[in-house]
């Protein structure tokens, strides 16, 4: 059985999402939400994941390869983004055996392994595989993938933000790539053209999964701290204020409605040639789907930097064994699988995905025309604070980010209002 459900979805916050585990029973388990477990004369898994892009196309496309090479069969079960994060939740929350192995959000990790839903790997793949793979990927992918000192994920597909720009509508109005933030926002500026459908910034500007990564990137460049060393947040400070008014100023130079762009939306203005420059882009899809016209004005590089630094925000969805699972074992051999030299090194870029691996990025350098400066924004990415109230802090904030987008209310004002929001969150947490 393979069940395929692509789109976006309902647009739930994501504390809301969370939440709902609490309030889930045993009784979801029945009927049609979760898919039932394949039945098999051999042993056979349900792999939750995405189906497409290059989340998803390297599980399904290598799924036979795995069954040779270890006699497990694979049931895969793949769907949208959003329709993921729902389904893996009430999974979750109902002790659903629907699903062995979960591809999860990295943002998310840590909240399901607190909550008891992830199966440490420690124990269930050997310990020299685990101690090679730890050898051969940043030190960033082992921490956002472990907590308490116990590994409950492996990152599989490495991902961070990254800049892309149409050379084309720089060079008509004279302009080099930009270096620095503020060089974008006059670059973006200036190429605004709505006589020949030409705008300049380009981002998915809605709360679920995209408002926060905007704006991060923006504030982290210039030196921001989100919280003080008792974790109580200090993102709205004048700092913070002024990176979301500068944000504010770039989304003005967005073609009509780009306040509310979801992730397709970015993607869609870039291949067609309608904006300029996507400083924090996810995936390269742009590239790949971009018209016969657009395609070769397309470009990739490292992100601006501000007064700081360069700062994209590490991303990326990797692979976990659910505690709820039929059996542990086959399920962690297709974890380690995933992740082991030879199959980061020479399958999964070829089935369109990107290595987590180091060795594997300096195998495949060259595979692609944007590789080069991913496996560059990389070196300098910058984790999300590492907290199981990380996918909460998220939401909360953006939600008062997109009110900004839109002009319901002040750059002070959204991040008051967002700060607040956390700060409660953290002392139901138990933080202070």
């Amino acid at each position: 059985m393979k069940t395929t459900m692509q789109g976006n979805g309902p647009s739930l916050s994501r504390r809301t999402l969370l939440k709902s585990t609490a309030m889930l029973s045993g009784a979801a388990v029945a009927g049609e939400f979760f898919p039932a477990p394949a039945i098999s004369a051999t042993t056979t898994i349900n792999v939750l994941s995405l189906g497409e892009g290059m989340f998803g196309q390297p599980f399904v496309d290598l799924s036979p390869e795995f069954t040779k090479a270890t006699g497990i069969k694979i049931n895969n079960i793949t769907m949208g983004y959003n329709e993921a994060i729902q389904k893996q939740v009430a999974a979750f929350a109902a002790g659903s055996s629907s699903y062995d192995v979960v591809q999860v959000d990295s943002i998310y990790l840590k909240g399901y392994a607190k909550a008891g839903h992830l199966l440490a790997l420690d124990d269930l793949i050997p310990a020299e595989e685990l101690k090679d793979f730890f050898s051969d990927i940043p030190q960033t992918f082992k921490d956002m993938y472990g907590a308490d000192g116990k590994t409950y994920g492996m990152a599989t597909i490495g991902n961070c933000q990254r800049l892309i720009y149409n050379k084309a509508h720089l060079d008509a109005v004279g302009l080099d790539l930009p270096q620095t933030w503020d060089d974008l926002l006059k670059a973006s500026q200036k190429v605004v053209d709505p006589k020949v459908s030409r705008f300049g910034f380009i981002a998915g500007t809605e709360r679920l999964a995209k408002a926060f990564g905007v704006w991060l990137p923006i504030y982290w460049a210039n030196g921001g701290v989100l919280f003080d060393d008792k974790m109580k947040p200090i993102f709205a400070d004048q700092n913070g204020i002024d990176s979301l008014a500068f944000l504010l100023e770039l989304v003005k130079t967005m073609p009509p409605g780009g306040a509310a762009y979801t992730e397709s939306d970015e993607v869609k203005a870039m291949a067609s040639g309608l904006g300029t420059l996507d400083p924090v882009a996810w995936i390269p899809d742009a590239q790949v789907t971009a018209d016969a016209k657009t395609k070769p004005q397309l470009q990739s590089a490292v992100p601006p930097k501000g007064k700081v630094c360069s700062a994209p925000v590490m991303g990326g969805l990797g692979l976990t064994v659910s505690k709820y699972c039929q059996d542990p074992k086959p399920a962690a051999q297709y974890v380690a699988w995933f992740n082991s030299r030879d199959v980061q090194s020479s399958m999964i870029v070829q089935h369109g995905g990107q290595p987590c691996r180091n060795s594997a990025w300096a195998a495949n350098a060259t595979a692609k025309p944007w590789f080069s400066a991913v496996a560059e924004s990389l070196k300098l990415a910058k984790v999300r604070p590492q907290i199981p109230e990380w996918s909460q802090v998220d939401g909360e904030v953006g939600i008062q980010l997109s009110r900004a987008f839109a002009g319901e209310i002040s750059p002070k004002e959204a991040l008051e209002t967002a700060q607040k929001s956390v700060d409660q969150i953290m002392r139901d947490a138990g933080y202070y």
